[in-house]
């Protein structure tokens, strides 16, 4: 029996394919290892950074270069950057299906792909291609296969969540895909992975409000909270739009958690701009900021600005942010001490000790003498603590 063996670089989207190819592998007789040397190698790259584009590089031909009579396959966004343009490297969202996600016991869905956005900075819409979204009938079959499959929570994930459905014949919209999705049967939540911030109007506040099964956290990439380089970012929104949505979010769901990610160094972000991103942070006291230094991606409009921030500039405000983040952090936390969360356990990593996280997406740590299940259960904030969260029955 041939072994193969998976590599995963960049997103939950990246992460959902590689679980494709994990089952089309295993259904041909392939057997997965995690240790020794396989016959096949499958490295899903990514590109979004120049880090991550290196990263998936070297592991590439260290792999080639260690296991000279091992097959290499090189699938993901670097390798539709070495074939930019050819539209066969475009996944088809309707040959695409998964029944489990190896090493999780929450399932990540892909429902849509590709971007029509072409933000200046990113190289994802040459390498994705234009938004496809996945029929309404194959995802709900999808759904409801993990459901039985014994998974708790389904994450939706997608390149550009926000534009789900506007390509299908007849249209569809994400709102009523979560209402269809919500309405099977059973215990289980649902989680949407990110959404931009112009996909966010009343119908999708008011659908999250009302539900019972989507949980109350949100990962925006904001990017900035200055207009000035939201419009060079080609962002289609004005930091005014982004402090409405989320005023608007707080007055209809309480405790709802933010997350978000934040670009610095952007060509032209002088201190001015900075600091009106920090000033908007701090109202949006995010969970978990993940911090992006710019990195000119080929072909892109911002890789051609010229005027640059300095290494050094930048190096300073991502420990700023990082520094800030703790803060934030903790703020979050302290909201939830003494009070029941819902808990899922992802892992049992000592002897009655789980780890899994909240419908907050909050980090938990649960302690006890009984065995959990794996089910959503009720649980009570013990104590924060170095920005973990410690539970009981």
């Amino acid at each position: 029996m041939k072994r193969v063996k998976f590599y995963t670089f960049g997103c939950k989207a990246n992460q959902y394919d590689t679980q494709v190819l994990r089952e089309k592998f295993l259904s041909q007789g392939f057997c997965e290892t995690q240790d020794g040397v396989a016959d096949l190698y499958v490295v899903n790259t990514c590109v979004v950074t120049q880090k991550a584009e290196n990263e998936s590089r070297s592991l590439w031909e260290r792999l080639r270069r260690e296991n000279p009579s091992s097959e290499i396959l090189l699938t993901g966004c670097l390798k539709r950057l070495q074939e930019r343009g050819k539209e066969r490297f475009f996944h088809n969202l309707a040959e695409e299906r998964i029944s489990f996600f190896a090493g999780h016991r929450r399932a990540f869905l892909k429902i849509q792909d590709g971007c029509d956005n072409f933000c200046s900075y990113c190289i994802v819409p040459y390498v994705r291609g234009k938004s496809r979204s996945k029929p309404f009938t194959l995802i709900k079959e999808e759904f409801k296969g993990l459901l039985k499959n014994g998974y708790k929570e389904i994450v939706l994930t997608g390149i550009c969540l926000g534009e789900y459905g506007k390509d299908l014949v007849p249209p569809y919209s994400l709102v009523g895909l979560l209402k269809e999705l919500e309405s099977l049967p059973g215990d289980f939540r649902i989680r949407l992975s990110s959404l931009d911030p112009e996909y966010i109007n009343e119908e999708l506040i008011n659908c999250l409000g009302e539900s019972r099964k989507i949980c109350p956290h949100l990962h925006i990439p904001f990017q900035s909270g200055d207009d000035f380089i939201l419009k060079k970012m080609n962002r289609s929104y004005t930091g005014e739009f982004a402090y409405g949505i989320i005023e608007k979010i707080r007055k209809k769901i309480n405790s709802f958690v933010f997350t978000t990610d934040i670009m610095v160094g952007f060509p032209g972000e002088e201190e001015e701009s900075f600091q009106k991103t920090l000033t908007f942070l701090d109202y949006l006291k995010p969970l978990k900021v993940h911090i992006f230094r710019f990195s000119p991606r080929p072909g892109t409009p911002a890789e051609k600005i010229k005027e640059r921030i300095g290494t050094e500039e930048c190096r300073k405000r991502f420990n700023l942010l990082t520094s800030l983040e703790k803060k934030w952090r903790v703020l979050n936390l302290n909201n939830f001490l003494g009070k029941k969360i819902s808990f899922l356990a992802e892992k049992e990593i000592s002897r009655g000790l789980y780890i899994g996280h909240s419908e907050h997406y909050l980090n938990v740590l649960l302690e006890t003498n009984k065995r959990i299940p794996h089910e959503i259960i009720e649980i009570k904030v013990k104590e924060i603590k170095e920005g973990r969260v410690y539970c009981t029955l």
